[in-house]
């Protein structure tokens, strides 16, 4: 049984008035009156009882339309955006199927809709291809491939997969979303208000919801013990036979954050904050004297701050490295395998368990 909210309501109701409006009332310009006179043509072909079922069909697309550009329409759904919506989306050039006009390429316009308060706004640039959780996984597998058989890679394979491992690093680091995610969304309507839910696939939702039908069980009359049946018996019983209820599911798609082009150059890292403890007092002394040298004669290139230092944990060229004490490089080796690019070592900052400690 299909269950309709008090929103899919709304939308039949204002969908079902546009389109009157439309026919009985053109504006005096001469698109609204062909417009009209389609409409009419399609309400003589295929009659009135056809026309609201045609009509009720294009609720999703609309609240779809709705959801997208609520944020930036000043007017309200029911008296201005359903209105446009119809006349920029639906075709009525074939009287017995008036339907959502679709584009060349075989899209339907839903995502074309312009209303006022768009017309100004700027277009968004062509999207670049999008990394999947399948993309991931497969890179991973290579370089599980790579590691175990390191001589079936030559020079060029084994700088192209480094090449695809760091472009996967970045974004993984700029974005806490890296591919695309559907969540299951659900909503229930009930005389105290609205519920919301939401799980990462349809039997967490599912189960979420039919807790509410069990708490408030006895509303229905239904003799059973709604702990001993399963979730969608539950939900299909309660809402059946519940007078004034209901409830809708959909599935939204999170895309992740597009790539800023104008900072695409500009360089970032990860560090992480140690405390200084970690190191012995002969090592602290060298880093301050570090930090007073030209850059080019210091055997790491660290920074001071107000309270310590900023290191790097790249990997130094084995001259180098062999400057600098035991008890640094472990903490330089700790935040690598970590994935920081630096330290901040400060005197106020937390102890890590798994490094030594020094008191001075």
């Amino acid at each position: 049984m299909i269950h309709y909210t008090l929103s899919h309501l709304e939308a039949a109701a204002s969908l079902w008035e546009a389109v009157l409006d439309l026919r009985d009332h053109p504006a005096a310009e001469p698109d609204a009156l062909v417009r009209a006179l389609a409409i009419r043509k399609s309400f003589e072909a295929i009659g009135t009882c056809a026309m609201r079922i045609i009509v009720v069909g294009w609720i999703d697309a609309v609240d779809a339309a709705w959801y997208r550009n609520q944020e930036t329409c000043p007017f309200c759904f029911d008296w201005s955006f359903v209105k446009q919506w119809v006349i920029d989306t639906i075709d009525w050039s074939d009287p017995d199927n008036p339907a959502i006009r679709i584009d060349a390429s075989g899209t339907d316009m839903t995502d074309n809709v312009t209303t006022a308060a768009q017309a100004g706004a700027k277009s968004a640039g062509p999207a670049g291809p999008q990394i999947t959780r399948h993309d991931h996984v497969a890179l991973l597998a290579r370089v599980r491939a790579a590691l175990e058989r390191p001589d079936s890679l030559d020079a060029a394979a084994r700088a192209a997969l480094i090449g695809v491992i760091g472009a996967s690093e970045s974004g993984l680091r700029v974005c806490a979303l890296p591919w695309p995610i559907d969540v299951h969304l659900g909503i229930i309507e009930h005389r105290h208000g609205i519920n919301f839910y939401a799980g990462l696939n349809r039997d967490v939702l599912v189960a979420e919801m039919a807790e509410y039908a069990r708490e408030w069980w006895k509303e229905i009359g239904d003799r059973r013990d709604p702990n001993t049946l399963p979730d969608d018996e539950v939900m299909a019983a309660y809402f059946d036979d519940h007078p004034s209820e209901s409830y809708s599911t959909e599935i939204l798609r999170l895309l992740p954050l597009p790539a800023v082009r104008s900072v695409s150059s500009i360089e970032s890292g990860a560090y992480c904050v140690l405390s200084t403890a970690h190191l012995t007092v002969q090592t602290a002394g060298l880093l301050d004297k570090w930090a007073c040298w030209p850059p080019s004669d210091r055997p790491i290139d660290i920074a001071a701050s107000v309270y310590g230092w900023f290191v790097p944990t790249r990997p130094l060229p084995d001259n180098r490295r062999a400057q600098i004490p035991d008890d640094l490089q472990e903490i330089i080796a700790f935040g690598r395998d970590r994935g920081f690019q630096f330290l901040l070592l400060d005197c106020d900052a937390d102890r890590a368990a798994d490094l030594p400690v020094h008191d001075w």
